[in-house]
């Protein structure tokens, strides 16, 4: 709990090879009392995934704080791929007291005071339907990672696109990108890579919903409380309800996780060590 706000973080659940490593920074930050508890919606094939499936649950069996969530019975959305499910799960979030903060399963670091600044800012700034961290791996954020002189320019220049073509299509600039951020973990430098200021995003902005902080209130007012209209959960966070209420969403700069990877950018990072490094430093921080 953080200034009286239930915590609750939770995770598009499929794979257990990068949530592996996640879990063992939520698992810290609840013991460390920020995060009360962890939902893995679990948005898993009906075959194929039968070892990722045992893992959620053996964490719902070993953890009185994790838990897991199903897809609402009676919605039925078709052929869609399962990416397009996610947004049921807010059907879930409508406790007017709780933070919602959502994570990405490949998301594979987070700062130790990344929970604690992206909730209160959440908490201090009613206004905008989501409020990111900076997120590591994510075109928009390395454009103005660029802008603040933390990324190098020739790299190549990131615009602000969510799938630009070196911040979300290019793999060689996604090793980059990690092996920057690994080198400041690994010196306990990472504070060297916040923005000097929060970001605004225009409403109507497009942007890669890796990971953000939402108000349980905000879902609940909904006219069927916690039903999405569009029911795509990035659109709906970034595109139509933010033109909705004019307000904009913000990146918070002083609060960093690190995304993996972008399917545009497999190829080149499942043949690097970064996740195996990732995983050591993670091991660490439980």
């Amino acid at each position: 709990m953080i200034d009286g706000k239930k915590v609750i973080a939770w995770t598009p659940y499929g794979r257990v090879r990068t949530y592996s490593i996640l879990i063992k920074y939520l698992e810290r930050d609840v013991r460390r009392g920020l995060v009360d508890e962890v939902w893995a919606y679990m948005n898993t094939d009906p075959t194929g995934q039968e070892g990722d499936v045992a893992y959620a649950h053996e964490l719902a069996e070993q953890f009185p704080w994790f838990h897991l969530k199903h897809r609402p019975e009676g919605v039925d959305l078709g052929n869609l791929p399962k990416q397009r499910w996610t947004g049921l799960a807010y059907r879930e979030m409508t406790d007017p007291n709780a933070i919602y903060l959502r994570f990405d399963d490949d998301v594979i670091y987070v700062h130790e005071d990344a929970v604690e600044n992206l909730v209160r800012a959440r908490i201090d700034m009613p206004a905008p339907v989501a409020v990111f961290p900076v997120i590591w791996n994510n075109a928009i954020c390395s454009h103005f990672l660029q802008a603040c002189q933390k990324v190098p320019m020739e790299w190549g220049a990131v615009s602000l696109f969510c799938m630009d073509s070196n911040g979300w299509a290019n793999g060689a600039f996604a090793v980059k990108m990690h092996e920057l951020l690994l080198s400041h973990i690994e010196a306990g430098t990472v504070e060297d890579l916040y923005l000097y200021q929060d970001f605004s995003l225009q409403p109507g902005t497009q942007f890669s919903v890796s990971c953000f902080a939402s108000r349980g209130e905000d879902y609940a007012a909904l006219p069927q409380p916690g039903v999405l209209v569009p029911d795509e959960e990035e659109s709906w966070h970034t595109i139509h309800r933010p033109l909705a209420t004019g307000s904009p969403n913000i990146i918070r700069g002083n609060a960093i996780v690190s995304h993996y990877s972008f399917f545009t950018q497999h190829p080149f990072l499942n043949e690097t060590n970064l996740l195996d490094r990732y995983r050591a430093l993670a091991d660490k921080a439980a």
